[in-house]
């Protein structure tokens, strides 16, 4: 069984009648980031690619950890150590541009990949593609934040270039969201669900490209549309 899914017995109506059955159910890990001794805060994530997280978040909230960190995770702490670099979030969400098939694809893939989804109905998706339409990475989290940010820490620890990289989602582009987005100069976000008011201004405000309600031939492109190519 995979690391974030667990199996209870429980009670299943079904056809009018209530008998014993067994389900999947996600499993949370909670622990404190603590970045070079400093207790960041805490949370409430799937129990894998914790180290991904780590790198992630610190890109998220706009600083980058140069190579040679040193990383650990034990009995509720989640600690790294090493420099960090401010990033400079000015005309970072450049003019990469995205086929709307490639779009459509990638957030097709999010149910595609999403095992985790379908076998307990309560884990988000991220996933981030190349220009191309290539998935470079797919993660799955019991929180939207934490799965955004275990994606992008993903392809930062592979060396992939973030402001030639599209994130499809399955949660809401909220402010919160799109500010990830920005942080680290991904041009362009989408997701099946909807944006926010204050999401959408980020955006326009940021320079970055925000497509919501992606269904199977259809979107919505709520900031930039000048980047996708028809």
């Amino acid at each position: 069984m995979k690391p974030f899914l667990g199996e209870i017995e429980a009670f299943c109506f079904r056809a009018g009648v209530l008998e014993k059955c067994k389900e999947r159910v996600a499993t949370e890990y909670e622990f404190e980031l603590i970045v070079n001794g400093a207790r960041i805060g805490f949370f409430s994530c799937s129990p894998t690619l914790l180290e991904e997280f780590a790198v992630g978040h610190l890109l998220s909230t706009g600083h980058r950890v140069r190579d040679g960190y040193e990383f650990r995770a034990s009995d509720g702490r989640v600690e790294i150590h090493g420099e960090l670099v401010n990033l400079d979030s000015a005309g970072r969400n450049g003019s990469q541009a995205f086929r709307a098939s490639d779009i459509l694809r990638a957030v097709q893939a999010l149910g595609d990949l999403g095992v985790g989804f379908r076998e307990t109905g309560a884990l988000h998706g991220a996933l981030c593609f190349d220009p191309e339409g290539r998935i470079l990475g797919h993660v799955e989290d019991v929180s939207r934040h934490c799965a955004v940010d275990k994606c992008l820490g993903l392809l930062a620890r592979n060396g992939v270039d973030l402001s030639r990289v599209g994130l499809a989602v399955t949660c809401r582009l909220t402010k919160s969201i799109v500010e990830k987005a920005v942080r680290v100069g991904v041009p362009l976000v989408a997701s099946r669900a909807a944006p926010t008011l204050e999401g959408i201004k980020a955006a326009v405000d940021a320079g970055l490209t925000v497509v919501g309600f992606v269904r199977k031939d259809r979107f919505n492109v709520y900031a930039h549309p000048e980047r996708l190519i028809w």
